[in-house]
Parts: C-alpha cells; sequence; structure tokens
C-alpha cells in the first residue's frame, strides 16, 4: 500500500474468506480468487474499502483516517470527494463528535429540502425539533443504539403530548421512526456510519381505526340545517365530490367547468409555518383528475358565484383580494382550512349530530358510492387514489350493506342446480 499525501485516500477491493472468515484486500490489480490466509477460493462477492487522512490527534500528533464502506467504487469515491471538499472548505466534522442534531439539520437542508413538498418538510422539522431533537438530539451519531431508539420510541408511546391524553398515536412514532430511519441511511451512504441502528428497532404496529362516516339520513340533515350558511357551497362540493380539504379550498374558477358540468384538480390550500398558501400541485400524479359534478353541485356553484360576484363589485374599491377561489373569505382571501374545519364541527353540533373531521365527508362520499354499487375503479378515479388497491382497502370495510349484496346475488345457485339435477335422475 503506498503512501498518500494528505487528504489523500486510501481505495482497496476487500473479500471475506468463507472458510477462515479473514478479510483479504487488494488494491485492484489482484482478482482475488485465492485467500492469502488459508490457501480457500475467495467468493465472487467483493466490497470497497476507503481511507481518507481527516486531521491530526493533538494529544499524539499522528494522522488520523477515516474509513469508508461501498459495494461500488464510483460511489466510495464520491463519499470521499464529498469530505474532502468539506476538508478543503474547513466545514468537517468528525463522524465521532457530529451530534445526532447536527446531522438532522444537514439531512433536512442538503437531502430534502426541495425534494419534499413543502407540507411534508414542514412536518419532518416539526417533528424533529418537538420530538427527536429533545431525547435523541446532543447523542453523536456514532454512540446512537437501537436500545435507545427503542426506548425513545416506547417513551413516546407512553408521553408523547400529542393528544389529549398526552401520549403520541402509533402512527406517529411510525412518522418519526421514518424520519430517523431515512436520515441514519444517508449517514450509512455518506460514509459517517457503517451501519443504520434504526432498522433493527421496533416501531409499533398500526391499527386500523374505525372509519366514521355519515348515513344518507343524517347527509339530508346536515345539509338542511346549512342552507342560509354562506359555506353553503363549500359543503354541497365537498359531500358530491368527496374533495379533499385543501383541494376544496384551493379550487380556482379557472379550473370549474359549470357547462359541461366538471371541476379540474390542479392545486391544493396548505398549511405551511408561514401560513396558508396555495400549492400548484396535488397530492400525488394521480390526484391531477377532472370530477364530473352532481346537479345539486352544479346548482349551488351557480348561486355562489352570482354571490361572490356581487360581494367582488361591491368590496373591489376598499381592497377585494382577487385569488380568483371558488372559496374564500368574503374579501376574497384565503379560507385557513383548520377554523374551516371548526366552523364545519360547530354546524354539525348545531344540527345535533356527531362530531366528525371534514375529511370524513370523503369517506361518505365513496360508501354511498360504493353502496350504489359503482365500480372501485370509478370511485378510484373521483378520490384521485394512486391505486385502485388504496380504494379497496380502505374502503371494503366501512359499509355491512356490501357484504349482504355479495351474499344475496349467490343465493340459490346450488340449490337450483342441485334440484335440476335431481329431477334429471328420476327421469332417467
Amino acid at each position: 500500500m503506498s503512501k498518500r499525501g494528505n487528504h489523500e485516500g486510501t481505495i482497496l477491493k476487500r473479500k471475506k474468506c468463507e472458510e477462515c472468515n479473514k478479510i483479504i484486500s487488494t488494491s485492484g490489480k489482484d482478482e482475488l480468487l485465492v485467500c492469502s490466509n488459508c490457501k480457500s477460493m475467495l467468493p465472487d462477492e467483493y466490497t470497497w474499502f476507503g481511507q481518507l487522512t481527516v486531521g491530526v490527534d493533538p494529544k499524539t500528533g499522528k494522522s488520523k483516517r477515516r474509513s469508508f464502506y461501498d459495494k461500488r467504487r464510483k460511489d466510495l469515491v464520491e463519499k470521499m470527494k464529498k469530505v474532502q471538499n468539506e476538508i478543503s472548505k474547513g466545514k468537517y466534522t468528525e463522524p465521532s463528535k457530529m451530534k445526532f442534531t447536527v446531522w438532522l439539520d444537514k439531512w433536512l437542508q442538503s437531502y430534502k429540502k426541495g425534494n419534499l413538498k413543502p407540507s411534508t418538510y414542514d412536518s419532518y422539522e416539526n417533528r424533529i425539533n418537538v420530538h427527536i431533537k429533545p431525547d435523541l438530539g446532543e447523542i453523536p451519531i456514532e454512540k446512537l443504539q437501537t436500545h435507545m431508539i427503542q426506548d425513545f420510541y416506547n417513551k413516546k408511546l407512553r408521553s408523547g403530548k400529542e393528544d389529549s391524553k398526552g401520549v403520541l398515536s402509533a402512527r406517529s412514532v411510525r412518522h418519526l421512526h421514518t424520519i430517523i430511519c431515512s436520515s441514519l441511511d444517508q449517514a450509512v451512504q455518506d460514509g459517517l456510519l457503517q451501519i443504520n441502528v434504526a432498522k433493527s428497532a421496533k416501531p409499533p404496529i398500526v391499527r386500523r381505526k374505525k372509519m366514521n362516516t355519515m348515513s344518507l339520513d343524517d347527509l339530508v340533515k346536515f345539509v338542511n340545517s346549512v342552507k342560509t350558511d354562506k359555506h353553503y357551497a363549500t359543503y354541497i362540493i365537498a359531500i358530491t365530490t368527496g374533495l379533499r380539504r385543501g383541494e376544496l379550498l384551493g379550487l380556482c374558477w379557472d379550473c370549474v367547468d359549470l357547462d359541461n358540468g366538471t371541476i379540474s384538480i390542479e392545486r391544493q390550500l396548505l398549511v405551511l409555518k408561514e401560513g396558508v398558501v396555495l400549492d400548484d400541485g396535488t397530492k400525488s400524479k394521480l390526484s391531477r383528475r377532472k370530477v364530473t359534478l352532481t346537479d345539486d353541485g352544479i346548482k349551488a356553484l351557480n348561486k355562489h358565484k352570482a354571490k361572490q360576484d356581487g360581494l367582488k363589485k361591491m368590496l373591489t374599491d376598499v381592497g377585494y383580494i382577487d385569488n380568483n377561489l371558488v372559496f374564500s373569505r368574503d374579501d376574497g382571501s384565503f379560507l385557513d382550512p383548520r377554523e374551516f374545519t371548526k366552523r364545519f364541527q360547530r354546524n354539525l353540533e348545531k344540527a345535533g349530530l356527531p362530531k366528525i373531521r371534514l375529511h370524513d365527508l370523503r369517506h361518505t362520499h365513496a360508501s354511498l358510492l360504493l353502496e350504489k354499487d359503482l365500480h372501485p375503479k370509478i370511485v378510484q378515479d373521483r378520490l384521485g387514489h394512486s391505486s385502485i388497491t388504496t380504494t379497496l382497502d380502505i374502503y371494503s370495510h366501512i359499509s355491512p350493506g356490501l357484504q349482504k349484496k355479495a351474499s344475496d346475488s349467490l343465493k340459490g345457485i346450488f340449490s337450483d342446480k342441485s334440484e335440476t339435477s335431481v329431477e334429471l335422475l328420476k327421469d332417467k
């Protein structure tokens, strides 16, 4: 192995002998066919190993070397070049000294910002700052162990302070696991760690919650109770289209075709750290879709538009904010999705109906369609699910009537044939 200058690296090909368990290395010229220790044939599989001088130990005066591992030489070289670049700029931090909080910030900024949707990024940042950093942030990433992460999950299930009971849900703890696991995966890829200890931790199993939907009778009762509410049309569209809250409140008039009775879902209203934002995008590729309106929906939107146009003329001189939104505040500004949900729930209470989420109107819409024997593929298209599997998985259990219809459709299929067979035998 030849000596290199400061910050220059050494790269070796490595194989592990299956007979003596020794690691056999070469600079690349030797094909590593036979173990130099026990003379057994070596396996075909190999990895790449690199070392880099990253500084000098102040106590001993000796060079500090850092090791890198990868299956591909090209990826190993990239890792080493990245560290060399950090050293040359004076930004390098030794993995043994880098705290998890520092790495999480770096991971968010370098690998997630720009690759995640703004709402998802805000969610990651909030979970990291509120939950992960206070418990695990001060631990150096090389010192993190599986049991520490497992203890963290167990603690959050006992006292996470997310809801009125003071605990995090199993789903929320799994979100934390996703963040921790993903960040440590990147640390492994960057050569900061050899293994991801979070992969051995056991996050809680998420149990499916009972889905809340409204019966047709309750829907009629609710609609009758909000006929004079200024957001009447918003509720009608939510019920008859199954739009997500962000899609509903982010709907603009350029996506509404009242002549043909359709709306196009192209935007969503998001609640971000900086406030409420209209995003020119949708939850997924298939969320961008065209939805056919019902006659009630068309009628409600026509009346709503006439009222909105009148209000716009009245307020133009005093500062109407024209965002071209279908559903907005009186001055044209964004409706706060959280406040709109609270208003919806107050209206439920006034109507004497059980409290549900606004999102449950979407579940109600889907269940009513399935109860009408509409093909699940059509339901998937209306809801903008990424696959029909998602639709079937979410809604197959919410309508007991569907099971009854399924069993009724098979009634008598054997008894009729059996009777026919008996008659034929008698004739013989």
